[in-house]
């Protein structure tokens, strides 16, 4: 058999008649990211030559495959069809794929074969800024875990986390994984506590928040940490030389309450710190931590705002028309937000935070416009604040707070939660230091139960 064999690279459109020998370096299953429905199952394969292509399992041929493959072993393959690749979402760069069929025969290689183990479509992490909004490929990249952040669930119930990679040249990039990759990442983290641990990600997507490129995870992603792949070992020799070419320190990762894009940690501040600081001449604001339970929601200035559906921003009356100056145009239909000022405490003080639409409705756990229509009926309960609004009084969180100019000069404090984690509670034995750092824009999130309106 083994004369008959034919590289990957060598197949031709025209024939069903090739047999290739190849090893499974992974697989999974296409999921419908608008129903979670099942689409078919990838299977990447590898061959001799270092070529790797996807076949494609259907999910009426699931029964009949799936049991005769298994990741890193050798099949030899034969009896399928040679298809043009899909445009988009590639796992790997090749412009055809494969296609079992009814007659797909499919053995277990026993004899010596050189085939890696693994290959992976690399970029660096100075090329992801310019692929935000590509979905031709899917990215691979691989890094030392500098930080992780702790699992969160988003509005949608979702979960991630946050993970912070630096590469051979000590820059980093923000990878979030998803759902069922979060255990993943946690499991395959855990062996490695206290040393340093490199990973390869597969599957990704760049993104982009503010300013800074990000990768995001997708059903094709795949972590593989500390594995024997030439590129890690180049890295982490890298990574432990220093520039005098000396041997540097490799650090374990750290467990971070919010990951930022930046890499850098976020100080915690009691309130008694947080009413005392200064912003330095040369920082727009201060970025910082809060650990407080919410003891009241004020209503003074409502619960929610009309504005402007494109930017968000609050409008300007113009004699009963809407006007936006940010997007310099009128507004036919206003959008509602969340807009929930609330006054917190901790051991060292009281002070009061606003959560705007996203990190309120985290902790409200009902979407404001499910509220609107069930108060719509009442004028009274329109201007009243709702009690599952209300409900979150007695939660404890930890807010992550923007401390701006307008805060200190206008004496109004009022802080921007840019970033909320509902925690257990508060632990009043913890010292919190008045010590601040100053860092970026980071990725938003944070954890909240759905509720019932009442």
């Amino acid at each position: 058999m083994e004369a008959s064999i034919t590289p990957l690279a060598a197949l031709s459109l025209n024939s069903d008649r090739h047999t290739i020998l190849v090893r499974v370096t992974r697989m999974w299953e296409a999921v419908n990211k608008r129903t979670g429905a099942p689409l078919h199952t990838n299977v990447v394969l590898l061959d001799e030559k270092q070529t790797h292509m996807i076949a494609v399992i259907r999910n009426n041929q699931k029964q009949i495959y799936l049991p005769k493959l298994k990741e890193e072993e050798i099949y030899a393959i034969s009896n399928f069809k040679l298809v043009p690749a899909p445009k988009q979402y590639k796992a790997v760069d090749a412009d055809y794929s494969i296609n079992f069929l009814y007659k797909t025969k499919i053995e277990k290689w026993v004899a010596s074969a050189i085939i890696p183990l693994y290959k992976f479509e690399l970029k660096p992490f100075p090329e992801v800024k310019n692929l935000v909004g590509n979905v031709a490929m899917l990215i691979d990249v691989l890094g030392m875990v500098k930080s992780y952040g702790k699992p969160e669930t988003r509005n949608n119930g979702a979960q991630k986390i946050d993970v912070i990679l630096t590469d051979h040249k000590n820059e980093i990039m923000l990878v979030t994984l998803w759902e069922d990759r979060v255990v993943q990442l946690q499991e395959l983290l855990s062996p490695f506590k206290n040393e340093p641990v490199f990973v390869v990600t597969t599957g990704l997507l760049a993104k982009k928040f503010s300013t800074a490129a990000s990768l995001s995870g997708t059903d094709a992603t795949r972590c593989y940490a500390n594995i024997d792949y030439a590129p890690l070992t180049d890295l982490k020799k890298a990574l432990a030389t220093t520039i005098d070419g000396k041997q540097g320190t490799l650090t374990a990762p750290t467990v971070e309450q919010f990951v930022t894009s930046t890499g850098e940690t976020i100080q915690e501040l009691p309130i008694s710190s947080i009413l005392k600081t200064v912003i330095p001449p040369e920082k727009q604001l201060v970025r910082c931590i809060c650990r407080a339970q919410i003891v009241d929601v004020l209503g003074g200035n409502g619960w929610y705002y009309n504005c402007c559906p494109t930017c968000a921003r609050a409008p300007q009356d113009m004699n009963g028309k809407y006007y936006c100056l940010a997007c310099n145009e009128d507004i036919e239909s206003l959008a509602q937000r969340f807009r929930i000022v609330v006054r917190v405490e901790d051991p060292t003080g009281t002070t009061t935070v606003t959560l705007f639409n996203k990190e309120a409705e985290q902790l409200v756990g009902v979407p404001l416009q499910k509220i609107l229509v069930a108060q719509s009926q009442d004028q009274q309960l329109m201007e009243a604040i709702p009690p599952v609004v209300r409900n979150i009084i007695g939660k404890h969180c930890a807010f992550q707070l923007k401390i701006t100019p307008y805060n200190i000069i206008q004496g109004c404090e009022e802080y921007t939660v840019s970033r909320v984690y509902e925690v257990p509670s508060l632990d009043t034995t913890t010292s919190m230091v008045p010590n601040t750092k100053f860092v970026a824009d980071p990725i938003g999130g944070g954890i909240a139960k759905k509720q019932k309106l009442t």
